[in-house]
């Protein structure tokens, strides 16, 4: 006890929700995306907070949790080897294959394309991607 890492969800100035995570862990993230407090953390996945009924859930991801991405109500899980896109109601949308070794990182989201950097040979080794939102595949230039 008190060694992780605690969010928590607050109803004015009364918090209402407190989740502890792992502090042993190279990425971790918290935002909030409509109704749901959503925490990213390195080998636990993501957790998903209702600011509605204080439900919780926890997402496995495959590899590791980096960061999330949002654009255009949709938000966007980055991790070891993939992407995984979740809508507004954090129902699964798609999952892309694998795209890297070691990290996928967005450079830019344009129009339904997101530009990625993935590590295919770490350290270093890193090539660029362009990921289709629509689908998650992978689009040949």
């Amino acid at each position: 006890m008190g060694s992780g890492k605690i969010y928590y969800v607050y109803d004015d100035e009364d918090p209402v929700v407190s989740v502890e995570i792992n502090i042993n862990s190279f990425f971790s993230d918290a935002i909030i995306f409509n109704d749901y407090m959503v925490i990213g953390n390195y080998c636990e996945g993501i957790y998903l907070i209702s600011l509605i009924d204080h439900s919780v859930r926890n997402i496995k991801i495959r590899g590791y949790f980096a960061y999330f991405e949002i654009d255009k109500d949709v938000l966007y899980v980055l991790g070891c080897n993939n992407v995984i896109a979740f809508n507004s109601d954090l129902e699964l949308k798609w999952e892309s294959d694998n795209l890297a070794e070691d990290g996928v990182v967005c450079d830019s989201i344009e129009d339904d394309i997101m530009t990625i950097s993935c590590e295919m040979n770490p350290p270093g080794g890193w090539i660029e991607r362009k990921l289709s939102l629509v689908e998650g595949k992978i689009i040949d230039e």
